[in-house]
């Protein structure tokens, strides 16, 4: 029991590491600052609200968009 919930909580934190990363990745080159402005559509530009940020919950949430 103890073992699944270390896997867990690993799981969790790699997420969010990736989350995380994935935001620099995309942004860095392209000379935009990684904390403002907030994340938003790179589409129309449309602020992402804070919920919709969490790793793995949001995209299940959202149906995979």
């Amino acid at each position: 029991m103890v073992e699944a919930i270390i896997i867990f909580f690993v799981f969790a934190f790699g997420a969010c590491v990736g989350s995380f990363l994935n935001v620099v990745i995309y942004r860095v080159p392209m000379g935009q600052s990684i904390a403002s402005p907030p994340s938003h559509c790179p589409v129309c530009g449309h602020p992402i609200r804070w919920y919709d940020n969490i790793p793995i919950l949001s995209w299940l949430l959202l149906r995979a968009r």
